[in-house]
């Protein structure tokens, strides 16, 4: 049974010293971006798993991508706005899975986003224009 353990255990830590790794890769291929260029619907989440928004439509350039995000229930800018525009540089994207996830955590997200003084257009911008170091 001990060997077994061991196994299982070095596994285990195999597999969550890969998880960042994994994580702090943040490139869209050729085939990603065309498989996800101008979509709706799919899901954008901080580095650290928070949700900000569902995409509504989506321009991806060489260099930056500008994403327009509906909120729903579970947003961090949830009862703050109806929409957000995220404009970040495309190399701090990733696709894990269905979903795309920015390279910025959750706090820097809130911290780099500009809230419309109009009553008029409840939407946020949020302007990532920095490159993360992988």
């Amino acid at each position: 049974m001990r060997p077994l353990k061991r196994t299982l255990s070095t596994l285990t830590v195999a597999a969550l010293l890969a998880l960042p790794a994994a994580v702090a890769q943040a490139k869209l291929s050729a085939a990603e971006i065309s498989a996800i260029a101008g979509k709706s619907g799919i899901r954008v989440l901080t580095s650290d798993g928070a949700y900000v928004g569902t995409t509504n439509g989506l321009n991806i350039g060489q260099d930056q991508t500008r994403m327009f995000l509906r909120v729903f229930r579970g947003s961090i800018f949830r009862g703050r706005s109806d929409s957000v525009v995220v404009t970040t540089i495309t190399d701090n994207l990733t696709l894990r899975g269905t979903d795309l996830v920015l390279a910025d955590n959750k706090q820097r997200v809130r911290n780099k986003a500009n809230f419309s003084t109009s009553d008029r257009t409840r939407q946020i911008e949020v302007f990532l224009l920095q490159r993360k170091r992988t």
